[in-house]
């Protein structure tokens, strides 16, 4: 199953919504997160992962994937026990 996360038009709470998202993967047994930020700036990506790989974030899940072109995609993937 795949929970989708669209931040695009960026605001100014992408954290407390990123970390809702997560928060709701974990109880629910999620097994990726698809966030959109679209067609954004730079800086936009930059904080979306920096929020990402902080410690207390990034032990919640397994594996971040990017795109690199076209529609601005990040996908958390999480392996549950």
């Amino acid at each position: 199953m795949i929970l989708k996360l669209n931040l695009y038009p960026v605001s100014t709470d992408l954290e407390e919504r990123i970390n809702a998202a997560i928060q709701e993967a974990v109880e629910k047994r999620i097994k990726t997160i698809e966030i959109s930020y679209g067609e954004a700036a730079a800086s936009v990506k930059k904080r979306i992962l920096n929020f990402l790989n902080k410690k207390e974030i990034r032990c919640l899940y397994s594996r971040l994937e990017k795109t690199e072109k076209g529609w601005g995609r990040v996908y958390l993937h999480f392996r549950h026990a």
